[in-house]
């Protein structure tokens, strides 16, 4: 879209929460033209969805940008993609920056709306689209079940370090109460841990029935297992998402970033992006060099080159990317060559 088509446009941030929603509404220059708070109900979402066009009746000049990816915005935006084109996902990243360097540090609803829209209107044109087929129920039942696998997850591995401690402290325990107090809890949390195992077991069985046409062909490259390739696909959240390759890989938070001055020129490790999606991927490439032969063979090459392990890890994050990217793409199986 044309710079001067913009310039006439409305642009809503919406500031997204299980109760309630507020949305504000600026101009192209970032000046205010309206706000709303309306209950996350029908009632409240068909409030808004008649606010709107107060603002601006013709449904091509508004330009939505709504935060994060809870499911608490989901009733929202099935209403809003249904009537509305334009509909961005907002980096909470780009707010927070926003917010920290900016000379009002207040956080609001009614602020955090603000600076969406103002994000909005900066970004938009790298900004990824929510497409419909985002929010259908078999999507949100996909994603909910990969959310609901990482928590367990991460519990489990915490109970795992409790039971180290516990063990430990078992080794140095010398006084009788205090070694049948120790001794109850390890065996609780023995139990617990294997509550979670057999609840992952459960949550695998699903995933596998669950996982997409267009992504199941990522469990053809060795060493990805329906969970990584679940994993991968709901917080890639949708191919189609991305213009090309080169947005992905920002939106993974692979691609460095530049930091020159002068004659100087440098590039250093990117920290922002889909930290979920960077995670799975860094998985992946782990994966990758253990399993895969073309992997490994890259990683060493690269580690010839004189990269550090790290760096050339980087690289092969970024070859698995590519992949990822290209099959989701065409939905072939992974091809060695």
């Amino acid at each position: 879209m044309l710079q001067h088509t913009f310039d006439h446009a409305t642009f809503i941030g919406i500031d997204a929460h299980i109760g309630e929603h507020t949305a504000l509404a600026v101009n192209r220059f970032e000046e205010e033209r309206g706000k709303l708070t309306f209950a996350n109900t029908h009632e409240g979402i068909a409030r808004f969805l008649s606010w709107i066009p107060s603002l601006d009746a013709d449904q091509r000049k508004i330009h939505i940008g709504i935060e994060g990816g809870g499911t608490e915005r989901h009733a929202l935006l099935r209403c809003l993609i249904a009537s509305y084109e334009q509909v961005y996902e907002i980096n909470p990243l780009f707010t927070k920056q926003r917010r920290d360097y900016g000379t009002n540090g207040n956080k609001s609803d009614e602020r955090d709306a603000k600076l969406i829209a103002e994000v909005l209107t900066k970004k938009i044109m790298e900004l990824p689209k929510i497409a419909a087929h985002q929010v259908t129920p078999e999507r949100l039942a996909f994603r909910k079940t990969i959310w609901f696998y990482e928590e367990i997850t991460e519990r489990g591995a915490a109970i795992t370090h409790q039971l180290n401690q516990v063990q430990r402290e078992l080794v140095l325990a010398q006084d009788k109460l205090e070694r049948h107090a120790l001794t109850m809890i390890y065996r609780e949390k023995e139990k617990e841990r294997s509550r979670i195992r057999k609840t992952q077991k459960k949550v695998v069985t699903e995933l596998s029935q669950l996982l997409p046409e267009r992504g199941k062909n990522l469990t053809s490259i060795p060493g990805i297992s329906t969970v990584l390739a679940a994993r991968i696909i709901a917080h890639t959240d949708g191919i189609e998402r991305f213009r090309n390759l080169d947005k992905f890989i920002r939106y993974a938070g692979i691609a460095p970033l530049e930091r020159s001055s002068g004659k100087t020129r440098r590039f250093i490790k990117a920290n922002r992006g889909n930290r979920k999606l960077n995670a799975a991927l860094y998985m992946a490439a782990l994966s990758q060099r253990r399993f895969d032969p073309a992997g490994s063979a890259y990683f060493e090459k690269k580690v010839a080159e004189g990269k550090t392990k790290k760096h050339a890890l980087r690289c092969l994050m970024k070859r698995v990317a590519c992949i990822v990217y290209g099959m989701l793409k065409n939905g072939e199986p992974y091809r060695r060559n």
